[in-house]
Order: structure tokens, then sequence, then C-alpha cells
């Protein structure tokens, strides 16, 4: 547990913080307790400034990775230089993710993967499971509505792109496509989105001011105008799961069904 105030490891029998004087005893219960799972901000360390340096060093590696891929797709020197492109951009993104995570994480003193999220719900898994699928749900409902209301407007930006279908690797070969951006983009995806900035700022912005920001930074690395908003929706609604069952895998599980599916219409859907 961490003070919820400068970020001080606390033993839970505190009533107040042992660095700046916080009252915590609320939180701890000054008789051991741990915290509720949902508290995140007793569950980490870093604080908004590393999350600051976090989104500006994953956002440049994003940009000079994207622009490297991207020249490389279109000089097309090798035969399926877009799949290649996707899963080589999906595994050099979450290692970057992963590393600038570790490095800022472990400069505020001793964590887990627990403290990143990577725990067991605090919710039953039938519950955990039934509120991902109702996340999920609303998540393609959000996005088939703000699809069906931008077509009226006739403006092309507006409208979610739709794959292509050289995103994917032919035959057998799909297998790592599904592995680039269905296993390994959700699980870095969301541990940088959620289990690392969301969770940073929930100690000065709340839950609630937390799931929006998150979400925001979270859309904007998406790019494309035609999927700000229903990004922007989806990444509300997987901080609320991670809030709400206290584990990152819930999360992870959403967004690995979702990315599976969409590939799944590239592959089958023509």
């Amino acid at each position: 547990m961490f003070c919820p105030s400068c970020g001080n490891a606390l033993h839970g029998e505190e009533a107040f913080c042992t660095h700046c004087g916080q009252g915590v005893s609320s939180y701890t219960g000054a008789v051991g307790d741990q915290p509720d799972a949902g508290d995140l901000a007793l569950l980490v360390p870093w604080r908004g400034g590393q999350v600051v340096l976090g989104i500006g060093a994953v956002g440049l590696a994003f940009l000079l990775i994207s622009s490297v891929l991207l020249i490389l797709e279109r000089a097309d020197l090798i035969e399926g230089a877009t799949a290649w492109a996707a899963w080589a951009g999906s595994h050099a993104i979450g290692f970057v993710i992963v590393l600038v995570v570790w490095f800022l994480c472990r400069s505020q003193g001793q964590f887990s993967a627990a403290a990143l999220g990577l725990r067991k719900p605090r919710l039953s898994w039938p519950v955990s499971m039934l509120m991902t699928s109702l996340a999920l749900s609303l998540s393609f409902g959000a996005t088939a509505l703000y699809a069906w209301l931008a077509r009226p407007l006739g403006v092309e930006w507006l409208l979610p792109p739709d794959l292509p279908r050289d995103l994917v690797f032919q035959g057998a070969a799909a297998f790592w496509t599904f592995e680039a951006l269905a296993v390994v983009t959700p699980i870095t995806e969301e541990l940088f989105f959620r289990g690392f900035i969301m969770a940073g700022l929930v100690s000065r912005w709340g839950v609630v001011g937390a799931a929006v920001g998150s979400s925001l930074i979270f859309a904007s690395f998406h790019l494309h105008p035609g999927v700000l908003l229903p990004i922007f929706v989806t990444g509300l609604l997987l901080a609320g799961l991670y809030h709400y069952t206290g584990s990152l895998w819930p999360p992870i599980i959403a967004h690995a069904i979702q990315n599976t599916i969409a590939l799944g219409a590239v592959i089958y859907g023509g």
C-alpha cells in the first residue's frame, strides 16, 4: 500500500503517513486491513509526474515506430508488407511500453505486477466475466451507433475506417496476426492506459477524472478521427471494468475479444 498523497509505502497500521502526514486511517483501517482493490491510489507508488513522462516517452516511440513502418510498408520491399508492419509495430510498441512502465515504476521504489493490476479480480470470476460481456456489448453498440449517426453527414473521415484485408497474414500464418493484435496489443495497452496511466492519475483527479483522462489519451493514440469518439467510449468502459473488478484481467480479456472479432471480420467478412 502507498500513501495516496505522496506515494510513501504504508504497512497498513498507520493513522498518518510517516512521510507527509496525510491521514490514512480511513484507507488502511489503522488495524492492518488491506485496502479495497478498487482503491487504485493506495496500490501504486507512481503519480502524475511519472504518468506525464510515460506518455511522452511512449508517444514519441509510437510516432517514430509508426513512421518507420509506414515508410517500409509503402516501399513494398517484401510480400505482405502491411501484415508485417502490423506485427512488428505491435511488438515494438509493446516492448517500449513494458520498458517505460518498468523503468518509471521502479524509479519510485519496489512494485509488483499486482500493483499494475495483474491480480485476481475482487469480484468472483463469473461476475467479472458478466461485467466484461456487458462492457463489450456496450462498446460494440456505441461504435455501431456512432457509425449510424455519422454516415448521413457524408464526411468520409468521420466514419470508422475498414481494416484492410492485407493487415492479416495469409493462411495459417494468420495466427501471428492474432498473436500480435489480439494478445500482445491488449496486454500492453491495458498495462499502459489503465494499469499505469489511470492508476497514476487517481490520487490527483479521482477515479472518474482518471478514467476520463486515460480514455482521452487512449483515443488520441489511435490517430484516425473516425475512431476517436468510439475508442474514447471503449476506454471509459474498460476503465470502469478495471475499477469495479479491481483487476486488469477483465479489461485485457474484453480488449482481446474485441480485437479478435475485428480481425475475424477482416478474414471472413470479405
